[in-house]
């Protein structure tokens, strides 16, 4: 037969107990001791109070005379923290009551809510709802129709063909493929031709072809993109290999014309026709031997 328990069960908080440096500090005599006056104060008609069952505080003697200690026990206890003693001469634990006030507080509202949810099932309102009123959609205002351009017997058959400006100037914006993913109109390349050599540009359309390939990146023009970047990365990667980037300068001729400058393949500094180096010279250091 299961024995009927007469006190309630105490809670302990083991964090505290184990971790807080006020109870770590304690001998463990005190410790027991401390323990010891939680139980009463569990206990206690007023939680947290070290009281009688009549609800009358013990004093400091009659603690001293229950739990048979010291005083100096008591002493340690209030300095640490864990004891306290209000206005009336009575020893709590302020833990405990902070603890028991809080419980109350959650217990009540609790309880309200409670009590207020059972009404509400007990007791549904039953809220009536006036008729809703359904009023007839607007009728649509008639929308005055714009007359035809051309008349039903009058739409021709065949649109009309584009004039010579208009095919002109649609020509001009039409681009080409001049890459699996570049694409340039006619005026775009010759312009780039124009500014560089045509084996330079198609160099340049390769570099992007690859990067836009690699990439999946899309420019709303290659053309922009050309001049923005490839042209330098173009002109870094001849520079990187002793190549001296190719344009379209022009020098004098003896005539009086102008011709086309060719790069240097090597980077060597070119020499007149027929031109030997004079005798006692140092062969000239080609661009590579130079740095």
């Amino acid at each position: 037969m299961a024995i009927k328990r007469t006190k309630s069960q105490m809670p302990i908080d083991t964090g505290e107990w184990l971790d807080s440096p006020r109870i770590n500090n304690l001998s463990y005599d005190l410790r027991g001791i401390w323990l010891t006056m939680l139980c009463y104060m569990w206990e206690s008609p007023t939680r947290g109070i070290m009281a009688k069952a009549n609800g009358k505080p013990y004093t400091q003697d009659q603690i001293i005379r229950l739990l048979d200690i010291d005083p100096l026990a008591l002493s340690i206890l209030l300095e640490n923290g864990l004891l306290a003693k209000n206005d009336k001469g009575a020893y709590y634990s302020p833990d405990m009551v902070h603890r028991e006030r809080v419980s109350k507080a959650r217990r009540t509202a609790g309880r309200k809510g409670g009590e207020v949810m059972k009404d509400k099932i007990l007791n549904p309102k039953i809220e009536e709802t006036p008729p809703t009123i359904v009023e007839p959609p607007p009728t649509p205002a008639a929308t005055p129709q714009k007359p035809a351009l051309f008349k039903e017997d009058e739409v021709p058959e065949t649109p009309p063909e584009l004039s010579p400006e208009q095919k002109a100037k649609a020509e001009k914006k039409k681009k080409y493929k001049y890459a699996e993913f570049v694409t340039l109109t006619k005026d775009e390349y010759a312009k780039l031709c124009t500014e560089h050599t045509e084996e330079a540009v198609r160099r340049m359309i390769e570099i992007l072809d690859n990067y836009k390939g690699q990439s999946g990146k899309r420019y709303k023009s290659d053309y922009r993109a050309i001049l923005n970047w490839v042209v330098d990365r173009y002109n870094d990667e001849q520079l990187r290999y002793g190549i001296r980037p190719t344009t379209n300068a022009t020098t004098a001729k003896s005539a009086g014309g102008f011709g086309t400058v060719a790069p240097y393949a090597t980077g060597a500094n070119p020499t007149a026709t027929g031109a030997s180096p004079q005798s006692g010279d140092a062969p000239e250091k080609g661009y590579s031997e130079r740095f």
